[in-house]
């Protein structure tokens, strides 16, 4: 039986977007890399954990990465999560298929994130239905090392079956898998799929609810 359904956010609540990723919102700012193009996508994917950890490791790679005064950070990070909250729109359902899932599960917000995840959903008046929100900037744990197992110790007794989680990038379904959840993919090609099959794959958003119901 289902009880928790964890809901992956940018991506998947809302509908992933070529300019969401890291290095393009960097450019978008005007910064200047003091690393050529192909180390500073090797320092990015070295980094990108510690990134989403804290506020201070997203900080340090600003530094390393970018000609950045340090007394200018703070607002860079401000800068960076106003161009991802402008640009990111929920999925034209979201909020009815959360609506509905809330009314026979308990919701629960699962996010990699620098901060702007837990904006977006409050500003898309979505925050209400979920029972709690884990960011992986908060506790620092992001999904591949730790989020995943931090939220079924919080759970407990709950068994691992008795979660689904629903997203549409790798992290969102292989270390749920491996945990013994139940999963959802919300296809997303452009993040390539995942290396373990989910229990369910769907092409959109508005699928998932009755998905869910099919793995009772």
């Amino acid at each position: 039986m289902i009880r928790y359904c964890i809901f992956d956010v940018l991506g998947t609540l809302f509908p992933w977007k070529e300019s969401f990723r890291f290095l393009h919102l960097f450019n978008s700012l005007g910064l200047e890399s003091k690393l050529p193009e192909g180390e500073l996508r090797q320092l990015f994917h070295t980094r990108i954990g510690e990134i989403f950890r804290s506020e201070e490791e997203f900080e340090s790679f600003i530094l390393e990465a970018y000609r950045v005064d340090k007394k200018d950070v703070q607002k860079v990070v401000r800068r960076f999560d106003d161009i991802l909250l402008s640009e990111a729109e929920p999925h034209p359902k979201a909020e009815t298929i959360l609506e509905e899932l809330s009314k026979s599960y308990s919701l629960l917000a699962c996010s990699d994130t620098t901060g702007s995840t837990k904006r977006m959903l409050e500003k898309a008046g979505l925050r209400k239905y979920f029972k709690k929100e884990f960011y992986s900037n908060e506790h620092h744990l992001t999904k591949s090392d730790g989020l995943y197992s931090f939220i079924l110790q919080i759970y407990q007794p709950a068994r691992p079956w008795e979660f689904v989680s629903i997203g549409d990038s790798a992290s969102d379904i292989v270390i749920p898998k491996k945990l013994g959840m139940r999963t959802i993919w919300v296809r997303n090609e452009s993040l390539g799929h995942p290396q373990v099959e989910p229990d369910i794959a769907v092409d959109d958003l508005g699928e998932v609810a009755r998905a869910v119901r099919n793995l009772e």
